[in-house]
């Protein structure tokens, strides 16, 4: 099925113009018709992914005259296989940032490297407005390169068109029908370039041409050709010339701006990248996990590229057996993203948890112990992040 996003994308493009959509076999071949009713359809359900890719090469081919509003960005940051919407890299670099901010709120004076949690508060308000710069900077290239499309579309229909008409009036004896042979070996079609050197040969002949019926008895108009409802002469075609070669040079200029913006917002999102990883490796180096601060970083902020922090694996329960060993079962909901787990247990008079043993399985046995002895278990657990994940303690008393 075509997802709701791509519908909406077709909601880009003028009511009146018609779209023929090429779906899989299973879905029913060709479908044509202008775009709110195909939308309609769409939204019905049907084509397959196969028609997700058929949309994606018309849509944004330079041959269709009316772009999408998104341009050539085309959802950058959609994945065009499931429809969902995906984080774009400073989204989880900002992401990370703000939850930084929060705990490193608890320790306002702490710095790293010098970075102090007021400029790194202003570091992470800049990725958002960088973003929508770079953004506003890729629509006024969309705009240009629309522009600039439709400007040359005039030049080269211009071009394409009138040979044909000098030719269709002027006798096979007329010098001037020596001229075309070098228009009509440049293919207005064919490129920007083309479409100009075209436009630049026909230019003196359609100049000629117009002298020539000025001199006739009685005198003739000079020469135009309608294009789109306007009667357009040699110069429309001199001033469209001189209007392909600004959008050129505009569309250019629109996409240095980009280049320029997207450059400083990469720039950005490392240097808070950096600063990220540094403040939560430092952080936990002056504030352990058993403290307010050490606790607070590991539970609330991501970290791990988008690896999602390990969930604490609960002890759903503790049974003493007649042997002097416990059996312990483990919460099956919990302990998710976690690729290492170990119980640890505190005997008597011990201050650290300073025994430990790999959890294989949602049940396991640990002892003997000295009868009648009260033992604490915990599990600790971890992934690539960072950091370990423990578990609330739970208390057993040995059998005597």
């Amino acid at each position: 099925m075509i997802p709701l996003w791509f519908v909406d994308q077709l909601q880009c493009l003028s009511t009146a113009r018609p779209l023929t959509l090429t779906l899989s076999p299973e879905d029913g071949g060709e479908w044509t018709g202008s775009v709110p009713p195909l939308a309609t359809a769409l939204r019905r359900g049907g084509p397959s992914l196969e028609s997700v890719v058929g949309c994606a090469n018309i849509l944004t081919s330079p041959s269709f005259s009316e772009p999408l509003l998104c341009g050539p960005r085309w959802h950058p940051f959609v994945n065009h296989i499931t429809g969902l919407i995906m984080n774009e890299y400073w989204e989880v670099t900002h992401g990370r940032a703000v939850p930084t901010q929060a705990v490193w709120g608890m320790q306002p004076t702490f710095e790293i490297n010098g970075l102090t949690h007021t400029q790194h508060g202003t570091l992470t308000d800049s990725l958002p407005v960088l973003a929508q710069t770079r953004d506003d900077k890729e629509n006024d290239l969309t705009d240009a390169l629309s522009a600039k499309r439709a400007a040359f579309a005039k030049v080269s229909n211009i071009a394409g068109r009138v040979p044909g008409l000098i030719d269709g009036l002027l006798d096979d004896e007329d010098l001037l029908k020596d001229q075309l042979d070098a228009i009509y070996a440049v293919d207005a079609d064919g490129s920007e370039n083309s479409a100009l050197r075209r436009a630049r040969l026909l230019m003196p002949l359609w100049t000629d041409v117009n002298v020539a019926r000025a001199a006739t008895t009685p005198a003739k108009p000079a020469l135009t050709i309608d294009y789109q409802g306007t009667a357009l002469g040699v110069a429309d075609l001199s001033t469209g010339m001189d209007a392909a070669l600004l959008s050129q040079k505009t569309a250019a200029e629109k996409q240095r701006d980009v280049t320029n913006a997207k450059s400083v917002l990469r720039a950005a999102d490392r240097k808070l990248d950096r600063a990220n990883k540094r403040w939560y490796k430092a952080w936990l180096l002056a504030f352990p996990e058993e403290t307010p601060e050490g606790a607070a970083a590991q539970s609330q902020i991501p970290t791990g590229g988008g690896t999602a922090q390990a969930q604490a694996l609960l002890i759903a329960s503790a049974t003493p057996l007649a042997d002097q060993r416990v059996q312990l079962n483990f919460a099956p909901a919990s302990g998710a993203h976690a690729t290492t787990k170990e119980l640890q247990y505190q005997l008597p008079g011990e201050e650290e948890f300073g025994h430990s043993t790999p959890i294989t399985a949602n049940q396991m046995t640990v002892g003997p112990f000295d009868p009648g002895s009260t033992v604490s278990f915990r599990t600790r657990v971890a992934n690539s992040n960072p950091g370990f994940v423990t578990s609330p303690v739970v208390t057993v008393i040995v059998a005597g």
